[in-house]
């Protein structure tokens, strides 16, 4: 890997104004290598075998779970508006349609409301087919119970929880996504340049979903815009941030991250080896 989850999440953590934040992301961070290095690991383990197409089915399901989260920001975006079309104080309610709507903003690329309507669920459905065919691999059998969980914990917070609680999850996903997207388009891109014969249409196709979070610095935006929905329902709300709530919150996002990939890893290196050991058998 060029760069660590570390490195990715630093470097854009330290755009952030507001110190105390900063450093909830960075403590985070520190407090979670364990779990980044469960991460870093499934993605360097990921190029050195061509899998089953049930191991890579079960990748690719369980990668989605912790991904594609529109329905969650899009009900984060309304519980905002709702508050902004019942409030009577025009100041309040401004802030509060400023929340919603930069929250909104991170599912502009995701809905393809600027590439004719491609949407990520579409690319990413390319992405899977090119590498599977007709693989049934979308079946619910694929996906890891920790990767349920870990999606299920994200809609219950944004779309349930506190809205606060809502937006930091929101504004964690992103400065995480940025960091992996970036480690997963090296990682798939060197899996497919050894295992495949790809045309170079095809492998711009296989590629065209992670690379879209990559280029232009797509999750960057998001991250920024989330911290500004942040401030503005602050303002809204005349409350600050609880951060000592918000870095025990970065460091479950993580944990729970660590624990679906650490997963995937075990499943990928338990074929890995039983493959090898009946190489060596057969050779003896």
């Amino acid at each position: 890997m060029n760069n660590s989850l570390s490195i990715y999440i630093n470097e854009l953590s330290d755009l952030v104004g507001d110190r105390e934040l900063r450093f909830a992301l960075q403590e985070s961070v520190i407090s979670e290598q364990n779990s980044l290095e469960k991460i870093e690991n499934c993605f360097c383990l990921l190029p050195s075998w061509h899998w089953s197409s049930e191991n890579l089915a079960l990748f690719l399901n369980s990668w989605k779970a912790t991904h594609l989260k529109m329905l969650a920001i899009y009900g984060l975006s309304c519980r905002l508006q709702r508050l902004a079309m019942n409030e009577a104080n025009s100041t309040i309610r401004e802030q509060f349609m400023l929340a919603s709507a930069y929250n909104a903003e991170t599912s502009y690329e995701d809905l393809g409301l600027d590439y004719g309507g491609e949407t990520h669920a579409r690319l990413y459905h390319d992405f899977a087919e090119q590498l599977l065919g007709d693989f049934p691999w979308s079946l619910e059998q694929y996906c890891l119970p920790e990767a349920r969980e870990f999606r299920g914990w994200i809609y219950e917070n944004m779309v349930v929880s506190d809205l606060a609680i809502g937006l930091l999850t929101n504004m964690f996903s992103e400065i995480y996504n940025h960091a992996e997207y970036n480690l997963a388009l090296n990682a798939f891109s060197t899996f497919i340049d050894r295992h495949y014969t790809f045309s170079s249409d095809e492998r711009e196709t296989a590629l065209k979903y992670i690379y879209a979070h990559v280029a232009e610095e797509t999750e960057v935006d998001h991250f920024l815009v989330v911290v500004k929905a942040l401030n503005a329902y602050c303002a809204a709300t005349n409350t600050r941030i609880d951060y000592q709530q918000t870095r025990q919150l970065f460091q479950e996002y993580l944990h729970r991250i660590g624990q679906v990939m650490k997963s995937l890893t075990t499943a990928m290196e338990r074929e890995k080896n039983a493959a090898q050991n009946s190489t060596l058998m057969g050779v003896r």
